[in-house]
């Protein structure tokens, strides 16, 4: 299965938002979303909000200006989020010609959300970006990372191998459930901002949309001490090795990297640390178009032999 088309703009502390245009979802809307996506927003069909910082959220007053009133708009947001829904409110009050056909749908862990086409869905996990509850003290999730799924129906195990015409008789006497189970296929994840989490968050995913905003862990750790909580280049790579993932993107890259020190970076620790699969990057403060189409390596098994 290809990659999906994802256009996106990430540079922290200014905006950040992804457009899968293959799913038709905007996952966060930081400023500058509608300017720069100009007709494709009408694609879009539900806006899913990692968490509340200006720089992922503040573009959704614009969207929903131009794009609210067609009646088929969703948007998501980890259901803890009290500043989310506050500011959902404040957009269903200030502007209510434009939001009042918008769906606004606090997202629980428990509660997958349907989306188009049949058999898929949109599923919270949470993140780590917030400073955790008081002891004792148990919260909703206040951020939010996103998988897209898909329900596919494959042959049980113990009958695999077996001569089709077999198959096919089993079928007819005992109808197509004796035959198969239904597995989750995870097309796409994505964190939004985040410490590193255990790699199962993302296991089997084909394509894992990673932040990555330090390129070394002592930076992370300074900036993590001063209230920036983020994952930083190695960590990722090696979560995302673990995870056993089809494809990777890194995104939320901090401006205080020159564009070629990142991308000598990315491609020296992908070398180093034996990475199989295709990783991307998305330098800061420039938009890309079909973004996977641009691997800055393309995994060890597509290297030139040395």
């Amino acid at each position: 299965m290809d990659a999906p088309h994802i256009t996106l703009f990430s540079t922290p502390l200014v905006s950040t938002w992804v457009f899968d245009e293959t799913h038709r979802i905007l996952f966060d809307a930081g400023d500058g979303v509608t300017a720069l996506l100009d007709s494709k927003i009408h694609k879009i069909r539900l806006a899913a909000i990692t968490h509340t910082h200006r720089d992922h959220c503040a573009g959704l007053m614009q969207l929903l200006n131009l794009r609210g009133g067609a009646g088929d708009f969703v948007t998501v947001f980890p259901e803890g989020s009290g500043s989310a829904r506050a500011f959902t409110s404040f957009l269903a009050a200030f502007d209510s010609r434009s939001t009042s056909k918008v769906r606004f749908h606090p997202l629980s862990l428990e509660e997958p959300l349907p989306i188009e086409p049949d058999r898929h869905f949109l599923r919270g996990f949470e993140t780590d970006h917030y400073p955790p509850p008081p002891e004792g003290q148990q919260l909703k999730p206040r951020s939010m990372g996103y998988q897209i799924v898909r329900h596919v129906d494959k042959v049980k195990p113990e009958l695999r191998g077996l001569p089709q015409t077999e198959l096919d008789a089993l079928r007819i006497q005992h109808g197509k459930g004796f035959l198969t189970e239904t597995k989750e296929d995870i097309l796409f994840t994505i964190t939004g901002d985040t410490m590193p989490l255990p790699p199962e968050t993302f296991a089997g995913s084909r394509v894992l949309m990673h932040e990555c905003t330090f390129l070394s862990i002592d930076e992370k750790c300074e900036l993590a001490d001063r209230g920036h909580p983020h994952t930083c280049l190695e960590e990722v790579l090696e979560i995302a090795a673990a995870a056993g993932v089809g494809r990777l993107g890194l995104y939320h890259v901090s401006r205080r990297y020159e564009d070629d020190t990142i991308l000598t970076q990315v491609r020296c620790q992908c070398e180093r640390l034996a990475i199989p699969f295709p990783v991307s990057v998305a330098l800061p403060g420039r938009m890309y178009d079909d973004f996977f189409a641009y691997a800055v390596w393309q995994g060890t098994s597509a290297q030139p032999s040395k």
